[in-house]
């Protein structure tokens, strides 16, 4: 018998209502694109539905992944572009597949076939072998840290790597010098692959962007970034539901960390990556807390060496090529108070690049240079420093004196007026000059600064993602062209032997004879680096209790590098 009108309305409703049930929003359960080669995810199943609520500190200053960006930045990117290698951050290691799904080294060393994965972008258009080899020539064409990862050799020799393809689902990667397989993978974990058709006809709008990880934009304001899930990603549960789980992911911009810790203190977002201590403290018991201890992540006080008087005043940028001016500054400034005072005790002094959080190369014996303020005036005294009144002056008489340049942020501005104070009683004419991050990363990028406050963050643990801070395009102290020898500090007998070092590291077999190399570099780089480290931050993230397949990572992004795997219940 046919349903009267009525009742037929009203099965019509009731199942309505169970769709929306299920799903968390009333569409269809999205499923894996016929023809995809999926990939399965190591996660525990989970369902399909639902906003997760996050808040970053700066939203995004671009989309585009090939450029160099803030920590913010990459944390939004990784979202919505693969890699052909994934990488796992609760473990450390580099998986065996991602976008490809193997990954061979041929006989010569410096050689790697890779075989890519049947699938799609978001925007229905299958990967192809053009579109690795567009992502991987954009990379080395932005000139940015990318680039540095496909470059071996050194010296004059350093040299691009090369791509080619070889069928319609192999590509080729010749790297101008033997690298070794673990360095190789972590450069394929990193290089984002972009579809070379969407890419070249973007412009200014994210949300025509076609993305081959887990999230596209839906929608982008200065306020708050939404990102929906991609309808033609290719990973999977182990029961056969696509990934991502989320529905979208909610991203509330302009949020400091302060008021991140607070705000999901109050239960406003579902996780957060920076969680302070006195909110970790309050909210034990209450919510998943990670704290991983010491993390990647470094304070650095940037001196310029630059000598382009339009950049920065010749008189100031002198003092940062003595060595005895740097080890001086470095005494000067009390690490364990930024860690206790300011910090919450949630930092460790740190005295290079490679952060005692990172285990696996930090290297402990590397020199360190505890505060000592009568040493330290001494130093100076004896490099040609004299004191007026109070005041330090060069040997040409003139007061030394900085502008330091911080990001209008709490965290960076709380530590810039305690490094102030350390420096100003030696007897240093310090002005501190708070910008906004726009202005601030402009200053930083254009080398127009005298001395700039900066967190450094490798994006992964192993050190040739410090190359870029070092011998690559981000040595912030120095022009990408060396102009003249004497002044530039890459002209240096030592700097060129840490690049050598850093070249045949990558070349290295096993971890034992990369990591001597790099011990070596760290004992260098802290003896004469116009880079003063200072402090490095812990890794404490939390996540509310209704969030689930959290797996929690000791670096950023520690509560949500696995963003496709969460789910709501």
């Amino acid at each position: 018998m046919r349903p009267t009108t009525q009742s037929a309305l009203a099965i019509s409703l009731a199942l309505s209502l169970c769709l929306t049930l299920v799903t968390g929003c009333g569409t269809a359960s999205r499923k894996l694109a016929p023809g995809v080669d999926a990939k399965p995810a190591k996660c525990e199943p989970g369902k399909q539905g639902g906003a997760l609520k996050l808040a970053l500190a700066f939203g995004p200053l671009t989309f585009n992944p090939f450029v160099d960006s803030t920590p913010d930045t990459f944390a939004v990117l990784r979202k919505l572009y693969g890699a052909l290698l994934d990488y796992d951050f609760e473990r450390q290691t580099v998986e065996d597949s991602g976008l490809a799904t193997a990954v061979s080294l041929e006989a010569d060393g410096k050689t790697y076939r890779i075989t890519l994965r049947k699938c799609f972008f978001s925007d229905g258009s299958p990967l192809s072998p053009d579109d690795v080899v567009f992502s991987y020539n954009a990379a080395l064409a932005a000139g940015s840290s990318l680039s540095d990862l496909l470059k071996t050799g050194a010296g004059n020799e350093r040299a691009d790597a090369k791509f080619s393809i070889i069928d319609p689902q192999t590509v080729q990667i010749q790297f101008n010098d033997v690298i070794s397989p673990d360095a190789a993978k972590f450069v394929l974990a990193r290089i984002p692959i972009v579809s070379k058709a969407n890419f070249q006809s973007v412009k200014d709008d994210p949300t025509k962007i076609a993305c081959s990880g887990p999230f596209v934009v839906k929608a982008s304001s200065p306020k708050e970034l939404r990102l929906a899930a991609n309808p033609n990603y290719w990973k999977v549960d182990n029961a056969g539901t696509a990934l991502p789980y989320l529905d979208e992911v909610i991203y509330e911009l302009g949020v400091d960390r302060k008021t991140q810790s607070e705000r999901f203190a109050e239960g406003k977002y579902d996780a957060i990556d920076y969680l302070l201590p006195a909110q970790a403290k309050a909210l034990e018991g209450q919510v998943k807390i990670r704290s991983a201890g010491g993390s990647l992540r470094v304070w650095t006080l940037v001196g310029n060496t630059r000598i382009d008087q339009t950049k920065v005043d010749r008189n100031r940028a002198k003092h940062f090529l003595a060595d005895d001016f740097r080890e001086a500054i470095s005494r000067l400034i009390d690490r364990n108070r930024l860690a206790q005072a300011v910090l919450g005790g949630a930092a460790s002094p740190s005295f290079g690049l490679i952060t005692p959080g990172n285990q696996t190369w930090y290297d402990p014996n590397a020199p360190r240079y505890e505060p000592n303020v009568q040493t330290a005036k001494a130093a100076l005294q004896a490099a040609g420093y004299s004191y007026r009144d109070g005041k330090l002056y060069d040997g040409i008489n003139l007061p030394v004196r900085f502008k330091l340049t911080v990001a209008k942020e709490p965290t960076a501005t709380a530590l810039a007026q305690s490094i102030l104070q350390d420096l100003t009683a030696a007897g240093l004419d310090i002005v501190l000059d708070e910008q906004p991050l726009d202005k601030w990363w402009r200053a930083l990028t254009t080398g127009t600064f005298d001395l700039i406050l900066v967190e450094i963050q490798p994006e992964f643990p192993d050190p040739v993602f410090l190359q870029p801070f070092v011998t690559g395009s981000r040595p912030y102290f120095a022009e990408p062209v060396i102009t003249n020898a004497q002044t530039d500090l890459r002209g240096f007998d030592w700097f060129k032997k840490i690049v050598k070092d850093f070249d045949q590291a990558l070349r290295q077999k096993t971890l034992e004879e990369r990591k001597k190399l790099y011990n070596d570099f760290q004992t260098r780089w802290n003896e004469v680096s116009p880079v003063i480290h200072l402090v490095s931050e812990h890794t404490v993230a939390g996540a509310r209790s209704n969030v689930l397949n959290v797996r929690m990572a000791s670096f950023d992004p520690a509560a949500t590098w696995n963003l496709e795997e969460l789910y709501l219940k």
